[in-house]
């Protein structure tokens, strides 16, 4: 495993976004590509056993090219996806075009918390043609306020592309695992269990999971922890007074309350297999069953001094009164032509309570704790969002452009 030949490694990717990043070994001309993706991303290269790249053109300066869309085919229409923006000059350009160029590599997956999942060496078909075109495209110089537009005209290229363009994608075949793939990863770092609720939960996770709710709430859990201090946040925490689970996750500091539910569906190849409609009706399904579960949490929280309840780590008596406070649904994937119709029992939520609600999906709560890494900073983003919302009838997707802050 690259994370433990080089852990040096580790640090580069904490601070990558989705996205590839390409790894060049000092004193020779060989590089490696590193994956930063979801767990359905990565779930879904092992059992295609290839991931496709699409280099993409650039609509409004004829020959030039916007950089690329690598595509994991869990659906043929709608596909997840990475977008990689180049430009010319930048580095990421050269060392990608040095990866790809190559024949055979190595490719190592790793999740949102920065875990090594999978890795693999892969082959590219047509190399010869593959370095030819990559050597001969042309790229923009970079400017930071256009690069919000240049993905968009990226996500644009891909929803209309033909067959040809499906035909001349870079395919790259999986050919030989370089370990086991049905991994297990236990995280035995003491940050792992340093926060309300950890005790008896060990920070076990893997990339097929059958059981999807404890998996994700401790992965939320990681993800909160860039915006909140450990002591702060609370999984599962159970009202004492009825024996029932308040919510998920619940962050609490002397200024905000935070209350979150989140649904999530197996990481299996059946789930992953769904036609899309039926993986629609699955999502708007667990956000009507979640805004329920929050409306009676947040109908409770706001007319209480004091919470009291109980996790693993013990009885808690948490003074609420005053405190702002928000909720929040995550779900585990929007569809960019749903969001309309996945905002409505939120926003009415929202409505009714008389407090910020937000829906968001997976990879939006891990891109927003990358970028907002304060309770005040994150709740401001959440109150945002509410309000956009709002004003728009659907919540937009978050996005952030450059690298996080620290």
């Amino acid at each position: 495993m690259i994370s433990i030949e080089h852990p040096s490694i580790r640090s580069a990717v904490v601070g990558l976004g989705y996205g590839l990043l390409p790894l060049h070994f000092v004193g020779t001309d060989k590089f490696a590509l590193i994956v930063k993706a979801t767990k359905e991303a990565i779930l879904t290269a092992r059992l295609n056993q290839e991931m496709k790249l699409y280099l993409v053109p650039d609509s409004s300066k004829g020959a030039y090219s916007l950089g690329l869309i690598t595509a994991f085919f869990d659906d043929h229409d709608e596909p997840l996806v990475l977008f990689t923006p180049m430009y010319t000059g930048d580095e990421l350009q050269s060392d990608l075009i040095g990866v790809l160029s190559q024949p055979a590599f190595d490719v190592f997956f790793f999740d949102e918390n920065h875990r090594e999942m999978m890795g693999v060496r892969v082959r590219v078909n047509n190399a010869e043609q593959v370095r030819k075109a990559l050597q001969q495209a042309l790229f923009k110089e970079l400017e930071l306020e256009n690069v919000g537009k240049d993905l968009e005209m990226m996500g644009t290229w891909f929803g209309s592309r033909s067959e040809m363009d499906d035909a001349t994608a870079f395919q790259l075949e999986f050919k030989e695992k370089l370990y086991p793939d049905d991994l297990a990863v236990i995280d035995t770092n003491p940050e792992a269990y340093d926060f309300n609720g950890a005790e008896g939960s060990p920070a076990v996770t893997s990339l097929e999971r059958q059981e999807p709710g404890t998996f994700q709430e401790r992965d939320i859990v990681a993800f909160l922890k860039r915006a909140f201090p450990a002591d702060t946040i609370f999984l599962n925490p159970v009202r004492l007074d009825t024996g029932r689970e308040f919510c998920d996750v619940l962050c609490l500091t002397n200024d905000v309350l935070l209350v979150v539910q989140a649904k999530d569906s197996p990481n299996t190849e059946a789930t992953l297999r769904r036609n899309i409609n039926r993986k629609r009706a699955v999502i708007r399904s667990h956000i009507e069953k979640a805004a329920q579960q929050l409306r009676g949490a947040l109908s409770y929280a706001k007319e209480l001094e004091e919470l009291k309840v109980r996790t693993s780590s013990g009885d808690h008596s948490l003074k609420i009164r005053g405190q702002s406070i928000c909720g929040l649904v995550v779900v585990r994937e929007l569809f960019d032509d749903d969001y309309r119709s996945c905002s409505a029992p939120v926003l009415s939520l929202s409505r009714e309570c008389a407090l910020p609600c937000v829906l968001t999906d997976f990879p939006a709560l891990y891109m927003m704790t990358m970028h907002l890494k304060s309770p005040v900073r994150i709740m401001n983003g959440l109150v945002q969002l509410c309000e956009i919302g709002m004003d728009n009838g659907e919540f937009p997707k978050p996005r952030f452009l450059g690298p996080p802050v620290g």
